[in-house]
């Protein structure tokens, strides 16, 4: 039979175990609760990784960002366009301005602030016969109304720009050919009668050109150039153009009905000009 002190030693010593293991098993750490939300949002991190990793959704993405490129280069071009359109309308106005200004002078030299559509009177003042100017008045008429029919007639046919262009130059070469046989007053007043410009008029001169070598001022008028009448500024330009540069060429001026002969070399006087309508002999 065992003795009682060694059943209490026993029993002390298995307490004393299992107190110690209790306590160990009690020191561990608690396992980490995961909630649901943190579960989807965990997952919808790993998802992103792996789309952003995927060939299709980089190709995507360059795709876009070209196309933000190509915006922005476009944006870049209209605004440059909107630049060069506003600077075309500002010329534009410009040259408004002036033909306005060239219709007021042709006006301020008119003699009649109401003209007739085809002056006869001035035909007669300027030397010709009552006959002779009523033989230019049917011309003349006649070739208004033969443009009025044409246009009628390319409305009504349908023509093309060329064949308009065409026709025109029919009229006008048939129109020139009998002005050619007018002498030079006669045609002058003829154009004065018609209401077309007459005389080329200095209106600025440039210092350093040879109009202001000769002394061509602000107001005179350019009657003739290398001996031919010119009676517009687009005559005088084509003047200018032909020959040899290197010629000396005759240029006659009015200046307060005085007529001046100068003699400059071939080429750009310098001056700006408009082309005005005024009383023959004025």
């Amino acid at each position: 039979m065992k003795s009682p002190l060694l059943i209490i030693l026993a029993s002390l010593t298995i307490g004393l175990a299992v107190g110690l293991l209790i306590k160990d098993g009690s020191d561990e750490p608690e396992p980490v609760q995961t909630s649901n939300t943190q579960k989807s949002a965990l997952l919808d991190n790993t998802k992103t990784v792996q789309a952003t990793n995927d060939p299709a959704i980089q190709e995507l993405q360059q795709q876009l960002q070209d196309e933000i490129s190509a915006r922005q280069s476009l944006q870049k071009q209209l605004d440059n366009l909107g630049s060069q359109l506003a600077a075309l309308e500002k010329n534009l106005q410009q040259q408004a301005t002036e033909e306005s200004s060239q219709q007021s002078n042709i006006n301020s030299h008119s003699d009649n602030t109401e003209r007739d559509w085809f002056n006869t009177q001035a035909l007669i003042d300027g030397g010709l016969s009552s006959a002779e100017a009523n033989d230019l008045k049917v011309f003349f008429e006649q070739q208004e109304m033969d443009q009025m029919y044409m246009r009628d007639q390319s409305i009504r046919e349908g023509w093309d720009r060329q064949k308009y262009r065409e026709e025109l130059q029919k009229i006008e070469e048939s129109s020139q050919a009998f002005l050619n046989q007018l002498n030079d007053s006669t045609y002058d007043a003829y154009l004065y009668a018609s209401g077309q410009s007459n005389r080329v008029e200095v209106t600025n001169v440039l210092d350093s050109s040879q109009a202001s070598s000769a002394g061509i001022q602000s107001g005179d008028r350019i009657i003739s150039y290398d001996n031919e009448r010119v009676y517009s500024g687009f005559e005088l330009r084509s003047a200018t153009t032909g020959g040899d540069i290197n010629e000396s060429v005759a240029v006659e001026v009015e200046r307060d009905g005085a007529i001046m002969e100068l003699y400059l070399s071939r080429g750009p006087l310098g001056i700006r000009m408009n082309s005005i309508s005024v009383t023959p002999g004025g």
